[in-house]
């Protein structure tokens, strides 16, 4: 009987204690159609539901505008749920361990963080839609050429 209630403690403890990359894999943000912006002739609102709001925003006189974005890259929907499941499924098993390799491993499939340029008329139509840049994850780094030390 004792076995068995520290047995149900352990239990309700790691899962009340567990979760990061299960919440990291269900709550990351989906997938950017940037061909669609690209596109261009979208409302203002429209960008933002997409994008979130702008990082910066630039009003022009005659009634023009430009913000500036930043996201990440995001996943599909069903690689999120599958992705959220398996952390889930791991958890339980492994009394919540898997989190020591859940949550790296979220940070590291959240994309890349991007910014964004889009460009509106005075009537809030967006005109263009360009990306600027993409942060390089630390471990993509390109090395730099060392120079020779004879």
């Amino acid at each position: 009987m004792k076995s068995l209630a520290i047995a149900l403690f352990v239990g309700i403890a790691s899962l009340s204690t567990s979760g990061c990359g299960v919440y990291m894999a269900f709550t990351q943000p989906s997938r950017v159609d940037t061909e669609a912006l690209e596109a261009g002739g979208l409302n203002r609102d429209a960008v933002i539901e997409r994008l979130g709001a702008p990082k910066s925003t630039v009003k022009n006189v005659d009634g023009s505008r430009e913000d500036y974005f930043e996201y990440y890259e995001g996943s599909a929907s069903g690689w999120k749920a599958a992705r959220g499941s398996f952390h889930l499924v791991a958890d339980l098993f492994t009394l919540a361990l898997w989190e020591i390799v859940a949550t790296p491993t979220e940070y590291a499939v959240r994309g890349e963080k991007i910014t964004a340029r889009a460009d509106f008329d005075n009537t809030d139509r967006m005109i263009s839609f360009r990306v600027l840049g993409r942060d390089i994850k630390p471990l993509e780094k390109k090395p730099t050429a060392q120079p020779n030390a004879s």
